[in-house]
């Protein structure tokens, strides 16, 4: 009996969840806003579903954020109307499209790993679309979404989201110089990710990597010497491939030709790393899981909790490549006690 009540659990269109999962509330709450913009929008022509949709919008700021949320919710479960239903959004929204970006950060920082396939498709669909609109806030959001972007972590689903958003960054090159921390962000994550993507299978993704780290560590050498120390350490990593050995023979021997205002290999190993960086290359489970061992379990009762982390992140040969990652946030971010 118990088993067919199991199957029988409506699965919902955003998250995977299973039998003994509680709704989630956040997934009620967007499925209640689609359900008000289908009732307002069924039966009606594109101009009347616009016009009957802008009409509540300026009923009240409830109303708004009802029919923002729902639309924003059909861009991410069905891809057969998400072009339409984010032209809708950017039409009705009055607060440049804020509430949908809070949302977007809620789902990347909270929700990411439970998204279903086709949610997660569209979400990384959506940022491309709000970048290429120029959306104030966009840049935010691109960096939490990089944040996804595991290291040591070769499944295809992570490997997707890796090509993807670097595809998002090489197609709106304008676009990202704007943002001096997304250049710094974006080539710390990226050269970091390619020490993982030196397979044959992977080359073709591994030289777009080298491309764009290339071409931002020579036009905008300025924002990216921003990393500080740690840049050293990741170019050191990657400096036997051809073009970033090239690179590295100017750092050392001709800083001037990667920026006149750059002194040399001292200036760098002087500046200390961001915090945000050392951040950056966790993924917000792993940053959870790690501030809760480090915090909340008492030393000598940690054995359990290590294995659990372990089983989850560091079980492949790949994977080991993370630890590097894991200790510099650890004495760089969490700066536990001697214990």
């Amino acid at each position: 009996m118990e088993t067919s009540s199991a199957k029988a659990k409506p699965q919902g269109r955003l998250l995977v969840s299973t039998s003994l999962d509680a709704k989630d509330e956040l997934e009620e709450k967007l499925e209640r806003c689609v359900g008000i913009v289908q009732s307002l929008t069924n039966g009606l022509s594109e101009r009347e579903a616009n016009d009957a949709l802008t009409a509540n919008v300026c009923k009240g700021q409830q109303q708004h954020e009802d029919v923002c949320l729902g639309l924003f919710c059909l861009v991410l479960t069905d891809p057969s109307q998400a072009q339409r239903s984010y032209r809708d959004l950017t039409l009705l929204s009055r607060d440049g499209m804020n509430g949908v970006l809070v949302k977007i950060n809620q789902i990347l920082m909270e929700k990411f790993l439970k998204l279903q396939d086709v949610s997660r498709t569209q979400l990384v669909w959506l940022v491309r679309e709000l970048v290429k609109s120029g959306v104030m806030g966009a840049d935010g959001v691109l960096m939490t979404l990089m944040k996804q972007i595991a290291g040591g972590d070769m499944s295809s689903k992570n490997l997707w989201l890796a090509e993807n958003v670097l595809d998002v960054l090489l197609d709106q090159k304008e676009w990202l110089v704007k943002s001096a921390m997304l250049v710094a962000m974006a080539v710390y994550t990226y050269l970091r990710l390619m020490v993982d993507h030196g397979t044959t299978a992977l080359l073709v993704l591994r030289q777009k990597e080298v491309d764009f780290c290339i071409s931002m560590l020579r036009e905008r050498f300025m924002d990216c010497a921003v990393i500080g120390r740690d840049l050293v350490r990741l170019l050191q990593n990657v400096a036997r491939i051809p073009e970033m050995e090239l690179l590295w023979k100017d750092l050392l021997h001709n800083p001037a030709a990667l920026s006149p205002q750059f002194t040399g290999l001292l200036q760098l190993l002087t500046a200390r790393t961001s915090r945000k960086f050392l951040a950056c290359r966790l993924t917000p489970d792993m940053e959870t899981k790690l501030l809760f061992m480090t915090s909340r379990v008492r030393f000598g009762q940690q054995k359990r909790y290590q294995e659990w982390f372990q089983r989850q992140y560091l079980s492949t040969a790949e994977s080991q490549s993370l630890r590097c990652d894991l200790i510099r946030y650890i004495c760089g971010v969490v700066h536990p006690s001697n214990e």
